[in-house]
C-alpha cells in the first residue's frame, strides 16, 4: 500500500475510529501500562519489605538475650561466693593454735581444689608467710598497690579484685582477700587467685559465635577464651559504665555487628557483658525479611516479563505501521493513523546527527579560540623577553618552577597546567614599561617605581579579557608581587588573602631573578644565597609553605640548582622580576 493509499483509507474512517486509535497510541498505552505495573509493584514491594520488620520479634529476642545474660551473672555470683566461703577456715585455724603462715596447703587441699586455686598469706605490711605457688617471691611493694589489699585494711570486709594478671602466677586471675581477725589480732590477709578461665564453663562460653567480657570494679576487662586484653566497642564501654555508675539495666547495643548486653554480679562488684552476632541472634528477622526480598524479586520480574510482553505488541504494530507509511510529511489528521513513535525517533536521529556536527564545531572553534588567546599571551610575554635580553627564557623557568610547586602542594592536573601557563606569561605587563625605567641601573626613584610596578596590574588586565583564559590566571598574574606581610603591591594583600597560585609564582620568580643577570645588581647570586633569601623571607615576604615546597623540590633534583659566584647577601638582596 502507498503513502497516498494509506491517507486516503484514514481520511474515509469514521471519526471516531480515529479518535480510538488516538488514544490507543503504543506511546500512550506503554506509558500507562508502565506506570501502572510501576507503581503496583512499588506499593507491593513496599507491603513485603513491612512484613519483615517484626518489632515484636525483635523485642522478645533481646529480652531472651538479656535474661540468660542475668543468668549467667547470677551463676558466676554463686561461683564467687563459692570461692569465698573457705576463706573463713583461716580465722578457725589460726583460732585453734595454727600457724599463719602454715594455713595455704590446708585451704588449697579443701573444696577449692578442682579450682586449682593459688592461695598465699600477707602480713599486714604487704610481705609473704606463705604461698601454693612455686617460687613466689617475696614484693610487699607490689602486694600494698593491689586496690584489694588496701580496700580490705580499710573496710575490714572481705574484697574481690580483678580481673588481673596475678602478681606471682601472671595468670589473668580473680583474686579473694580476706583479713583474718582472731580475738582482736589481726595476724595478716588471706589471699586466694582463681585463674578466671576456669569461669567459662560455668557462664557457658560458646568460642564459636559469642564474646564473655568480665569487668572489675576498677574497669579491668577480660574476655573468656581470649589471652590479649579485650576492647569493648565505645558503645558497649559506655552502657558497661553507665550500669556500673547507676546500678540501672543495660540496653541491648548494637556494634559492628555484634549484639551486646551487660549484667551486673551481684553481691561481687563484678559485670559481664555478653556480645552475640547480631545475624545469630536475630536470625528469625532475617530469615522471614529474605523471604520478603526473594518475593519482591518475584514481583519485579513478573511486572518486567509483562512490560516486554507489551513492548513486543507495541513494536509489532509499530514496525508495520512505520513500514506502511513511508515516512512522508505529515498533518494532524494522518497523524492520527499512525504510529508516532517511529517519526520521533526518525527526527530525534537527524536532529541528534545534526548537532552533534553543531557540537564538534562549536568545540573545534573554542578551541582554536582558546589557543589564539593563550597564543596571544604567549606571545606578549616571548616580546618582552626579546626586547629584554637579560629576561631571554625567564618565563620558561618560572613556568617549570612553577608547575614543580603546584605539584609538590597537591593542586589537581588542570591547575598545575594552569599554574605553568601564568609563570610563563606573568611579566607580559612589561610591555607597558618605558626602557628607561626598566633598565635604569640605579635605584628607581617614587614615580619610576610606580610606573613598574604598573607591569603587574597591567599584565593581569590583560589576561582577564581573554575570555578563555581562566580568571585566576588573570588574579595570579596580578597579584603575583604581593607579600606574606602585606607590604606587597599592587593591592597590598596579605597571608592567604593573596591567592595561591600568586604565591606560587612569586616564589619561582623570585629564585630566577636571583640567580640571573639584572641591569640593578652588579651580578647574579648563586643557588646557595637565593635559597637563604628564600628562606630568610619565609613567613615575611613569600608564603613559607611555598617556600618549603620549592625546597623540597630542590632537594628531589627535579629542578636542577643553579651555580654562581659566592657573596654576602641579605633578605635586602631579594629581588623578582
Amino acid at each position: 500500500m502507498s503513502v497516498a493509499d494509506f491517507a486516503g483509507l484514514a481520511r474515509r474512517s469514521p471519526s471516531w475510529l480515529r479518535l480510538i486509535h488516538a488514544l490507543l497510541s503504543p506511546v500512550r498505552v506503554r506509558s500507562y501500562l508502565l506506570i501502572a505495573v510501576g507503581a503496583l509493584a512499588s506499593i507491593f514491594a513496599l507491603w513485603l519489605s513491612s512484613l519483615g520488620l517484626d518489632n515484636a520479634a525483635r523485642d522478645q529476642a533481646a529480652r531472651e538475650f538479656q535474661a540468660d545474660t542475668a543468668q549467667r551473672a547470677a551463676r558466676l555470683s554463686a561461683d564467687v561466693q563459692r570461692f569465698q566461703r573457705p576463706l573463713l577456715a583461716a580465722d578457725s585455724i589460726i583460732a585453734a593454735g595454727g600457724d599463719f603462715g602454715g594455713v595455704c596447703a590446708p585451704l588449697a587441699r579443701g573444696p577449692l581444689a578442682a579450682y586449682r586455686p593459688r592461695v598465699s598469706t600477707f602480713r599486714l605490711d604487704g610481705s609473704l608467710r606463705c604461698s601454693t605457688v612455686p617460687n613466689a617471691v617475696d614484693d610487699p611493694v607490689a602486694i600494698l598497690g593491689r586496690p584489694y589489699f588496701q580496700a580490705a585494711l580499710k573496710t575490714g570486709e572481705d574484697q574481690i579484685g580483678g580481673p588481673l594478671v596475678g602478681t606471682f602466677s601472671r595468670r589473668w586471675s580473680l583474686t579473694f582477700a580476706h583479713l583474718v581477725q582472731v580475738d582482736g589480732r589481726l595476724p595478716g590477709m588471706v589471699v586466694l587467685a582463681v585463674d578466671i578461665a576456669d569461669s567459662a564453663e560455668v557462664l557457658g562460653v560458646n568460642k564459636h559465635n559469642e564474646r564473655v567480657v568480665v569487668v572489675g570494679q576498677a574497669g579491668e576487662q577480660f574476655e573468656l577464651g581470649v589471652s590479649d586484653a579485650p576492647s569493648l566497642p565505645a558503645p558497649v564501654q559506655e552502657a558497661v559504665s553507665r550500669a556500673v555508675g547507676t546500678d540501672a539495666p543495660c540496653p541491648l547495643v548494637i556494634a559492628a555487628g555484634t549484639a551486646w548486653t551487660c549484667s551486673r554480679a551481684h553481691g561481687t562488684g563484678l559485670m559481664i557483658a555478653v556480645g552475640r552476632p547480631e545475624r545469630q541472634l536475630f536470625s528469625h528477622l532475617y530469615d522471614h525479611r529474605r523471604r520478603g526480598e526473594y518475593q519482591v524479586a518475584g514481583v519485579l520480574v513478573v511486572a518486567l516479563l509483562t512490560a516486554l510482553t507489551a513492548e513486543m505488541l507495541f513494536f509489532q504494530r509499530f514496525f508495520r505501521t512505520y513500514r506502511a507509511t513511508g515516512l512522508p510529511a505529515l498533518g494532524a489528521a494522518e497523524l492520527l493513523q499512525r504510529d508516532e513513535l517511529g517519526v520521533l525517533e526518525d527526527w530525534v536521529r537527524g536532529t541528534s546527527d545534526v548537532r552533534a556536527v553543531l557540537e564538534a564545531e562549536v568545540a573545534t572553534t573554542e578551541g582554536l579560540r582558546d589557543l589564539a588567546e593563550r597564543d596571544l599571551l604567549t606571545t606578549i610575554a616571548e616580546t618582552v623577553e626579546i626586547r629584554y635580553p637579560f629576561l631571554r627564557n625567564h618565563g620558561d623557568r618560572v613556568g617549570r618552577y612553577a608547575r614543580q610547586i603546584a605539584i609538590r602542594l597537591g593542586l589537581p592536573p588542570r591547575d598545575v597546567d594552569a599554574v605553568e601557563f601564568a609563570g610563563r606569561v606573568h611579566d607580559l605587563g612589561k610591555i607597558a614599561i618605558a626602557d628607561s625605567v626598566y633598565l635604569k641601573p640605579g635605584r628607581l626613584d617614587p614615580i619610576e617605581l610606580t610606573q613598574m610596578q604598573l607591569h603587574a596590574s597591567r599584565g593581569g588586565e590583560m589576561a582577564a579579557r581573554m575570555h578563555t583564559v581562566r580568571a585566576q590566571v588573570a588574579e595570579a598574574i596580578r597579584h603575583h608581587h604581593e607579600q606574606w606581610d602585606g607590604n606587597g603591591y599592587p593591592d597590598g594583600l596579605e597571608g592567604i588573602a593573596i591567592p595561591l597560585w600568586s604565591r606560587i609564582i612569586a616564589v619561582a620568580d623570585a629564585y630566577d631573578a636571583m640567580t640571573e643577570e639584572r641591569p640593578y645588581r652588579p651580578h647574579p647570586l648563586s643557588h646557595a644565597q637565593a635559597l637563604q633569601i628564600l628562606e630568610d623571607g619565609a613567613a615575611k615576604q613569600w608564603d613559607a609553605s611555598v617556600v618549603a615546597a620549592f625546597v623540597d623540590v630542590l632537594g628531589t633534583g627535579t629542578i636542577l640548582a643553579k651555580t654562581g659566584p659566592e657573596a654576602r647577601v641579605g633578605l635586602a638582596d631579594a629581588a623578582s622580576d
